[in-house]
């Protein structure tokens, strides 16, 4: 288990700074909308930019995982990264939203880098690596929304104060992968990517299934970023205290989930686990719609527990299910492109539901239709059949 986490150090260093920069948005939509005036479709916008980079940027990975080596084009999306978190603070809303775009692009790459850097490196513990890097991902995107709102607090620097951990989080990481790549790269020669639209994946029902469960499992998690801190504020939660209600559910849920694709992967069929958590999810939710008051704290930190633990496995199963690694690329394609397109969907669509009804109570109950879905694809996804 030690040889398998040193192994993984690199993508664990990437892992940090890959959600907090881009999940923060979420806490200071009530402070932008107060500063610059923003509608509540505006604001769903700057929250569903960066999940549609995700999407139409994964359609150009087959030609991406061509101009280089593993290594060298992580460092690239990890150096985009970086320069994006500082220009968002320079020009207001319209920075916000351009660098929001360049930011997601970056992470995109590294979404779809990730499980290739897993496949070629793994030394034969796949699982751990998976729920490790996903756990961190989890973990440091609880931090930067517990931090979020209290350091825009600070100065008069307002929200571009919050940017400034993840800014230091990136320089440092951007530093380290430049000056391993001499030393850990191995050069490739470019191979033939087939046609993604031509992939016979997209004829497989197994391959569908997980993309279906991927996307619908994001809709939740994204819409539930954007708007559940201000939904929590409308049931008398100061904002400050949603920050850190968020961020330590998260915590707890990613600490807890950190070795369930280990654990899963000692075995064949993760339907179980998969409807299991589902359920949860959409109970959890049910309950942070109707409910008020302390107990919203054990409601959140179950519904992120159900998040985490589908999150983290169905990305093992992307590497899990593939026969070989030009199926993980092709599948890892598809799944991000359309999982993460179905994502750009949700906090639209939340955000309107509320501008109709005007209750988040009703609005609420979208997550938790989208949860009784999951539970569904869930039994195809988990299956044992390979792609």
């Amino acid at each position: 288990m030690f040889k398998t986490i040193k192994t993984g150090i690199p993508i664990f260093i990437v892992a940090v700074n890959m959600r907090a920069g881009l999940i923060l948005i979420g806490p200071l939509l009530p402070i932008l909308q107060r500063e610059y005036g923003i509608s509540v479709f505006t604001e769903s916008i700057l929250a569903a930019a960066p999940l549609l980079c995700f999407s139409l940027t994964a359609l150009f990975m087959g030609r991406i995982i061509n101009l280089a080596d593993t290594n060298r084009i992580i460092a690239v999306a990890v150096s985009l990264l970086t320069a994006s978190l500082f220009l968002r603070t320079t020009f207001g809303i319209v920075s916000i939203l351009l660098f929001s775009i360049t930011l997601g692009i970056a992470v995109a790459v590294l979404n779809f880098m990730l499980p290739v850097w897993v496949r070629e490196n793994h030394s034969g513990n796949a699982g751990l690596l998976t729920g490790t890097y996903a756990a961190i991902m989890a973990s440091f995107a609880a931090v930067a929304l517990a931090i979020t709102v209290p350091l825009s607090e600070l100065t008069s620097l307002s929200w571009r104060l919050s940017m400034a951990p993840w800014l230091a989080v990136g320089i440092v990481s951007t530093i380290w992968w430049w000056l391993k790549i001499p030393r850990s790269s191995i050069k490739i020669a470019p191979q033939p990517v087939p046609n993604f639209w031509k992939s016979p994946l997209l004829r497989n029902k197994k391959a569908w299934s997980l993309t279906l469960f991927f996307g619908i499992l994001n809709m939740i998690h994204y819409a539930s970023a954007t708007w559940l801190p201000t939904a929590l504020v409308s049931k008398g939660m100061p904002l400050v205290e949603t920050g850190y209600l968020v961020a330590v559910s998260t915590i707890v849920a990613a600490l807890l989930s950190l070795f369930v694709p280990h654990f899963a992967s000692r075995g064949k069929d993760f339907r179980a686990i998969l409807v299991t958590f589902s359920i949860l999810i959409g109970l959890a939710y049910l309950a942070i719609a109707s409910d008020t008051g302390p107990r919203l704290w054990l409601w959140v930190i179950l519904y992120n527990l159900g998040l985490y633990v589908t999150f983290s496995l169905s990305l093992y199963l992307v590497v899990f299910k593939a026969s070989n690694d030009e199926d993980t690329k092709t599948l890892s394609i598809m799944v991000q492109c359309i999982g993460y397109f179905m994502a750009t969907t949700s906090p639209i669509i939340l955000g309107l539901l509320f501008t109709l009804t005007d209750s988040w109570q009703s609005a609420l109950l979208f997550p938790v239709g989208l949860a009784v879905i999951q539970i569904f694809i869930g039994l195809k996804a988990g299956s044992s059949e390979k792609i």
